[in-house]
Parts: structure tokens; sequence; C-alpha cells
């Protein structure tokens, strides 16, 4: 029997690692699949209290190495990530995600010369000051077996030199995520808990610190959000660790009280404020994927993106730190002017299943 261990440095991709552990109840007789959360994230909007009425797999192993500079975390992944890898012998390692951690356990198993598989692959920003970006780069390159979600990921790996023979185009499993939890969200009673019943809303949700922590751009979201209230309720979510420094701080005293101010969400309750939004405001990777699955206009305010086609083919826009232009687009959706999208190639529930038919193949 064959061995394969998946690590998921965050819960949104332990989420993924879900769906790949539901594909592999079919070769259950095969292929033993042991699963490994590691890492720390300070954005709670990912944190597990959010997600703790779903459906997760036994987690074998949880490696849980604390805050510090991206070399310690790094380090501190590596060790512990060498002594799972010691005790299980896998033949197979799965990735997940971009964190330090993602990028500390595929040094260990590259070291180990254990192969590696990637989920997401080939996804790039080019945005060379972001840490993430490092981490995406350097653990492509470690990975024999390269799963992509798109085709710019796919046009990057061979640009970058990759064996074509060695990336799949297997879709987006944020997707088969989506339809495994569609019913709860339908069923979700957050629009009557919130009290926004059948009334429009914005739903605004930024969590990386160049938007909560510096000072110029929080100020501008906050008065952004205010304007926007005067036509619509808002609706602003915050990670746990920030809406708590920002409560005493009396960001809440600043707005008007057509903005709702919130901290993390069930998982499901906040796919049914997307889903139900007029705009989703955002500086989040996952949620440009998000919306643009659930057919959900989104407004990204971030320099860069990894996530092209949601561009290109969804639902998405890109302002940079332009929060006047973010504003603008905000008030055309609310009176109508969409931006016309679909659901790209392939994002069809079932990049688990593919994901996990090629690896069998390969292994076999």
């Amino acid at each position: 029997m064959k061995k394969v261990i998946s690590f998921a440095a965050t819960p949104q991709n332990l989420l993924k690692i879900t769906a790949i552990d539901k594909a592999f109840k079919k070769y259950r007789k095969e292929v033993k699949h042991i699963i490994c959360h590691a890492g720390n994230e300070e954005d709670e909007r990912t944190s597990l209290s959010s997600f703790e009425d779903l459906d997760f797999p036994r987690t074998n192993h949880y490696i849980a190495v604390g805050f510090g500079s991206h070399a310690a975390q790094t380090a501190r992944t590596m060790l512990e990530v060498e002594k799972v890898l010691l005790e299980e012998k896998p033949d197979l390692v799965i990735l997940s995600g971009h964190q330090d951690a993602t990028l500390a356990c595929g040094i260990t198993a590259s070291k180990m010369q254990i192969p590696i598989a990637h989920i997401d692959a080939g996804l790039r920003s080019y945005d060379k000051y972001n840490p993430e970006e490092i981490n995406r780069i350097l653990t492509d390159v470690l990975c024999e077996y390269h799963f992509v979600s798109e085709h710019s990921a796919m046009k990057n790996l061979r640009d970058e030199g990759e064996n074509s023979d060695n990336i799949f185009f297997t879709g987006n499993i944020l997707v088969d995520v989506l339809e495994m939890y569609w019913s709860d969200m339908e069923e979700s009673d957050v629009l009557n808990t919130l009290k926004l019943g059948e009334e429009n809303y914005v739903l605004a949700t930024f969590h990386h610190k160049e938007n909560l922590e510096k000072k110029q751009n929080l100020s501008e979201i906050t008065e952004m959000l205010k304007r926007l209230s005067n036509n619509c309720k808002v609706v602003w979510l915050l990670p746990g660790y920030a809406h708590k420094k920002l409560l005493k701080k009396g960001l809440d005293k600043e707005l008007s009280p057509g903005v709702l101010l919130s901290g993390p969400l069930p998982y499901t309750d906040f796919l049914a404020l997307m889903y139900n939004a007029e705009v989703v405001i955002t500086d989040s990777e996952g949620i440009q994927e998000e919306t643009t699955y659930l057919g959900a206009q989104c407004i990204t305010v971030r320099k860069y993106t990894e996530r092209i086609v949601t561009l290109d083919v969804g639902t998405n826009q890109l302002v940079g730190f332009d929060f006047e232009k973010a504003e603008k687009l905000a008030e055309d959706v609310l009176k109508g002017i969409l931006k016309p999208g679909r659901i790209p190639e392939m994002w069809d529930g079932k990049a688990a299943r593919r994901i996990v038919d090629v690896l069998i193949e390969e292994m076999d």
C-alpha cells in the first residue's frame, strides 16, 4: 500500500485537502492518505474557529511553531516536518498553499528525496517583494507534479522552464469546496442574524497589513465605506486580531450607522454574505476566486493579483490602492452597471478527483 501525506498551512487549504481526502476514498485499498496541519496564520478569517462547523477529516499531525520572522517560522517548521516524514515515510507529499510553512514542507521533503505535488501551482503576481510570491516560485521548483487551476499558471510554469509533462490542468479545487458546502450556504440564516433582511448591501473585507495597519490606507477605506453607506448598507468584516485592535482604537465610533462592523463569521455564513452581496470589496486572494464562482461582483484593492482568470473571465476588477476608483466601481454596481463574468474552464467541482486520478497513475 502506498502512503501519501498532505500538508496544509491554513484552514482554507485544509478545506482543499478535505476534497483531496474524499477523492482518495475511492482508492482506500491502495493508498493511505495522511493529513498534517502545519503553520500559523495571523489572519483569523482563516482561523479554525471560523471553520469549526465544517466536516474536516481527521488530522493525523498538527505542527504549531508560533509567530516570528519568515526565516524563524520556516526553519522551525522544517525541523517539525522532518520528524513527521521520518515517522510516516510517505511515498508522496502533497502541498497546498503558499505560506512559509508550505515552502518549509517542500524543502524538507525534497531534501529527503520524497516526490512532491503542488495544488494551485504556477500562480504568479510578479510582485517580487511579496514573501508569498517567493514561496510560490520556490515551492514549484521543488515539485515533481504541478496541478494548475487556470491557463496563466500553465504558461508561467512553461516560461520558467518546467517540463510540460509535469503540468496538469485539473481545475480549481476551491470550487470543489464550494460545491461541498453549497447547501449549507443556502440554508445560512446570516442575513437575518445581521438584520439585513431583503436589503441591498456592500460586503467589505480586508486582511492585508498594508490596508489595516497603514494609517493612510485604513483612513481611506473607512471614508470610502462611510460614503457608500449613504446608498446602501455596508457590512465590514475584519480578521479577529484586527477587529479587537481597531475597536480599542474606536474605529466603530468613526463609522456611520449604515456600516456594520463585524469580526470573523463561520465559513458558510461568509459564503452566504458574498453570494447575496451587491458587490464585494476585498484584498483577499481566495475571495477573488469565490466571488467569480458565486457570480458576485468583486473589487480587489491590491496592486497585483495572481488569480488572472478572475480578471479575464470572472467578475473581479483590480484597482490597486486607488480607493476613489474602488468607490466609483462600487457605485456603478449599485446602479446596475455590472462586469459580465462566467465560470472559468474546468471550475466544475471535480478538480480533486482529477488530481488524485493523476497521482494514482503516476505512483503506479
